[in-house]
């Protein structure tokens, strides 16, 4: 005997990798390290109070020295739209970076005033930085079953490692956390909001 399943609304995490991310990493790590010389450190509300980010201070949207990376990334959250069957009119209203360096990182949380988010890998060691977190059902009421083994429909936290120029998107409402860095060397990642206009 079959039984029929069938998938609604899943939690969709789309991923591409840039293949010009070694022709601008360099250049964009500086300029990131330059401007946490110069701005003050956003997000003072978190928990994680440690690890420097540009929240609500600089929009890499804004800065010329972001603008063909920009470009990029919002091409791919269109094609993410698309493959959705979104209406597809999206527009970055917010753009930061984040500096993490050992034992900093970033406690669970969302970008619910958004639509669609994305976060973009600019510096990291895939196999030392730490990994991003989606907990893709975070109803803490819920009685989950015990698995025998964890897959794309039973599995309530997924995780990403940090490759250097991958760009993850997502919608806005997923929950998601960076696990405390263990590395000496600092991880550099931006963040992206887009609503549809």
């Amino acid at each position: 005997m079959n039984i029929n399943l069938e998938h609604w609304c899943p939690k969709i995490i789309g991923y591409v990798d840039n293949p010009d991310h070694k022709k601008i990493d360099k250049k964009l790590i500086k300029v990131c390290n330059t401007l946490q010389n110069k701005i003050e450190k956003g997000g003072k509300e978190w928990v994680s109070n440690k690890t420097y980010n540009t929240l609500g201070k600089h929009n890499l949207h804004e800065d010329k020295n972001f603008k063909n990376l920009i470009e990029w990334v919002s091409s791919n959250v269109a094609l993410y739209a698309d493959q959705l069957n979104y209406k597809n009119n999206f527009k970055c209203v917010q753009s930061w970076f984040n500096i993490y360096k050992k034992y900093d990182y970033q406690e669970y949380h969302t970008h619910s005033l958004n639509t669609l988010s994305a976060v973009y890998f600019l510096k990291s060691n895939q196999k030392k930085s730490s990994r991003i977190f989606f907990k893709v059902d975070s109803d803490p009421t819920l009685n989950d079953p015990i698995s025998k083994s964890y897959n794309s429909f039973n599995s309530s936290v997924v995780w990403y490692e940090a490759v250097p120029g991958r760009l993850l998107i997502f919608r806005s409402n997923l929950s998601h956390c960076v696990e405390r860095s263990e590395e000496n060397d600092t991880r550099i990642s931006l963040a992206f909001n887009y609503n549809n206009q």
